[in-house]
């Protein structure tokens, strides 16, 4: 099977501009083989490991459609308008004939791809000392783990909930070698075999990755929150735990105090994120600074915001009876400043944007992974633990009156950490996966919400129903045939 690498072009990062009608693994032209010194220095190295975030902060991944996924698909956020992609998302009515569906499928194996050649060639790059071995472990570790995000999200996107069936839904094809195109199209592989490649890949990048800091990429504290994170949905209820724990006692990450929380959403990689994706000036994002990003869809303050997306009654209801949590202080109706016109709907007011830099709403870093996350699947998963109630009650409890100090103790149950979940995690792309992962239903129905225009007639969504996981674009089956549909498209 012949290998190759990308020309120094297309290893340097980007690989942008590639052909929307190419299968997903006929986006590497095959006339990019070149030799391996392509990539001849640590420096080239990291330059390609940079490039490995590009994709994923674009709107067509965590820049909009990944939180989309989870908060659209849920409950916590709808569209204002009954039409577009927002409804598509929001309703699950998708035809089986759509041409991309998103794009999401062929944005991932980019950026898998891209990791496969930059993890095959990377043992090549000579090293001077010990400093100089410690980054290239790093940089290893780093495309290692950013090959098991895009698997898993794929897995979790196209396939159905690991503990539905064990992972024995299809899932996504598994690649992990630099193939040229022509040579293996490869049918698609379990959620359960997904999994494995997952856990295998961030088993070694534990042991390559740096524990400092290291602002807008991986280190070895996201890659423990991801590792704890596809424990929690697969059922791996202890290395949920262990992952969930260390992270929250021994990483040099903290939740930020209740006087911050509102001022961190407009701050970059303060303390309280271990993942988040930049969005700068001087970055590869949309030219016009991130205008078809979720962050943009959701604000109303400006006459060229786009205002379509607001938090669902469900969500606001939350906080009937806890008014001095501090998140309930995101929810803005009109504005008294810039006299935005009385609309009568109510606005959410968390991506404020990245005020470090001077930017506006437009340019808001996808958080990935906030320690936030970690205390509440510590939480979840000691439940499920025999003799660790008390410590479920200790992790839940610091979320809850992070937020609101007045807040009297609570027990720890499964409810009561989803209500917290869903509280914390709007607009983060988390609700619809939280709910569906342990069998749980989306209720959608225009009797409880007069703006759930989904609802006209009522919806209960659990993962039985075939909207759970999402089509392949009728693009990729046609010119991919190996590629089986999902059931019900």
């Amino acid at each position: 099977m012949k290998r190759f690498i990308y020309n120094t072009a297309v290893a340097l990062g980007v690989l942008l501009g590639a052909s929307s009608c190419d299968g997903f693994l006929d986006r590497i032209p095959t006339d990019s083989v070149v030799s391996e010194s392509a990539m001849a220095t640590l420096a080239d190295a990291e330059v390609v490991a940079n490039g490995l975030y590009t994709d994923l902060k674009y709107y067509t991944m965590y820049g909009s459609y990944i939180p989309y996924m989870g908060d659209m698909r849920g409950d916590n956020l709808y569209p204002t308008n009954a039409s577009g992609t927002g409804r598509t998302i929001y309703t699950l009515e998708y035809e089986p004939v759509q041409s991309t569906y998103f794009g999401m499928w062929q944005n991932y194996y980019t950026t898998i791809m891209r990791a496969n050649t930059l993890i095959a060639n990377i043992e090549t790059i000579p090293v001077m000392s010990s400093a100089d071995q410690e980054k290239k472990d790093d940089i290893l570790g780093q495309a290692l783990a950013i090959r098991a995000l895009c698997h898993w999200d794929i897995a979790r996107l196209y396939g159905y909930p690991y503990m539905k069936d064990n992972g024995a839904s299809l899932g996504a094809v598994v690649l992990t070698e630099v193939v040229a195109p022509s040579e293996s199209k490869l049918p698609r592989n379990t959620v359960a075999e997904t999994y494995a490649q997952v856990e295998k890949d961030l088993t070694l990048a534990l042991t390559k990755l740096s524990k400092s800091k290291n602002d807008g990429h991986f280190n070895y504290w996201a890659a423990r929150m991801l590792q704890a994170k596809v424990a929690l949905y697969k059922g791996d209820w202890q290395t949920a735990y262990t992952a969930a724990s260390e992270v929250v006692e021994s990483s040099p990450y903290r939740m930020v105090p209740n006087s911050e929380y509102l001022a961190y959403w407009g701050k970059q990689c303060d303390d309280e994120s271990v993942l988040e994706f930049l969005v700068t000036n001087t970055g590869d994002i949309d030219s016009d600074g991130g205008f078809y990003t979720m962050y943009h869809n959701m604000w109303f303050e400006d006459k060229a915001a786009g205002a379509d997306i607001i938090p669902s009654k469900a969500w606001k209801d939350l906080f009937a009876n806890t008014p001095n949590d501090v998140r309930a202080q995101m929810i803005a109706y009109d504005d008294p400043v810039t006299g935005a016109i009385k609309s009568g709907e109510y606005w959410l007011k968390k991506f404020i944007g990245n005020k470090d830099l001077g930017y506006t709403f437009r340019r808001n870093n996808p958080r990935i992974f906030r320690i936030t996350d970690a205390y509440l699947m510590a939480a979840e998963a000691a439940l499920e633990l025999a003799g660790k109630q008390d410590i479920a009650n200790e992790y839940l409890n610091a979320v809850v009156k992070r937020a609101d100090p007045t807040a009297a103790d609570v027990v720890a149950t499964l409810d009561r950490i989803q209500i917290e979940r869903q509280k914390e995690f709007i607009g983060e792309g988390h609700r619809f996966f939280d709910v569906l992962r342990r069998g749980g239903k989306i209720v959608k129905d225009a009797s409880l919400d007069d703006r759930d225009f989904a609802g006209n007639t009522r919806q209960e969504i659990d993962w039985n129903d075939h909207r759970v996981v999402l089509p392949i674009s009728h693009n990729e089956i046609m010119l991919y045939p190996e590629l089986e549909q999902n059931p019900g498209y």
